[in-house]
């Protein structure tokens, strides 16, 4: 005779499929990154430079801000897109206060080769100013080509993401000596 077994009762717990905190923040963004883009249009970070820029000009010389064709075509300070910097400042620097771990060593790895702090933050003040220029000259920086790309499904901005994180991961293994 065929012994009949007893199913036993599973909890609830084991059934549910925990995802991945950094999955679940990753929908959760994808889905503001789509309600942002139906609400105002594709979003972006590095335009709020030279927006900036027209501003400081204009308190300084509203003349010359006025006869410039592009400060002039990149509109004023008061955009979703500066909300969006302060809002990254902010965070992250809210984020690090936060985390209650200690001085954050990333400066000191990148930079090692330099020696005092003010020639670390110069030469990443000034790899930063390289970034907003090539941004601009490529029309848009990765928050507007990765993000606002892949949200809208556009093939170059796959192409782009798939780039940048493949020149990223080269570049932190050599940098790490192939470790």
């Amino acid at each position: 005779m065929a012994e009949t077994v007893a199913a036993r009762p599973v909890a609830a717990e084991q059934l549910a499929v925990r995802a991945p905190r950094w999955a679940v923040l990753g929908v959760l963004f994808g889905l503001l990154s789509v309600a942002a883009i139906a609400l105002y249009g594709p979003i972006g970070v590095s335009t709020t430079y030279p927006r900036l820029i027209g501003a400081i000009m204009s308190a300084l010389a509203p003349g010359a801000a006025a006869s410039n064709p592009y400060i002039t075509k990149v509109g004023g300070l008061l955009k979703p897109e500066t909300m969006l910097v302060v809002g990254l400042l902010i965070g992250g620097f809210l984020a690090r206060r936060l985390s209650g771990e200690g001085k954050a060593p990333a400066m000191e790895r990148v930079h090692a080769e330099e020696r005092t702090p003010a020639r670390r933050y110069l030469n990443a003040f000034m790899g930063g100013v390289l970034i907003i220029f090539g941004a601009r000259l490529a029309g848009g920086c990765t928050s507007g080509h990765i993000i606002s790309g892949i949200t809208q499904l556009a093939i170059s901005g796959m192409l782009f993401a798939a780039g940048v994180f493949g020149a990223g991961m080269l570049t932190a293994k050599l940098m790490k000596g192939g470790n």
